[in-house]
């Protein structure tokens, strides 16, 4: 026979949720916050880190020439965000997107 535990209240569990969906989003927060200074403030202001998971930045840009513009640079933002610290990110997605 199972032994059943008592039932939690949501509300409980909640906060847990909450802090572990904080730690795991704080890479990609500092990243966008440091983006202006990654990519300089004009790329910075057409494209948008939204995604960073094992190594993989995915970047939204609003035109083709902004996704362009991340091609050509790709290497050389790839080594200022390991020299940056924090997560290693081997790879730089970009896509179309809202920004």
């Amino acid at each position: 026979m199972a032994v059943r535990s008592k039932p939690e209240r949501l509300g409980d569990l909640v906060p847990g949720v909450l802090r572990a969906a904080r730690r795991k989003s704080q890479p990609l927060v500092r990243l966008q916050q440091a983006w202006a200074k990654l990519v300089g403030p004009e790329l910075a202001d057409h494209t948008k880190p939204v995604s960073l998971r094992r190594g993989r930045l995915l970047v939204h840009a609003e035109q083709p020439g902004d996704s362009y513009a991340l091609h050509f640079q790709r290497e050389a933002i790839l080594k200022r965000l390991q020299r940056a610290g924090g997560q290693r990110i081997e790879e730089l997605v970009v896509r179309i997107g809202e920004v």
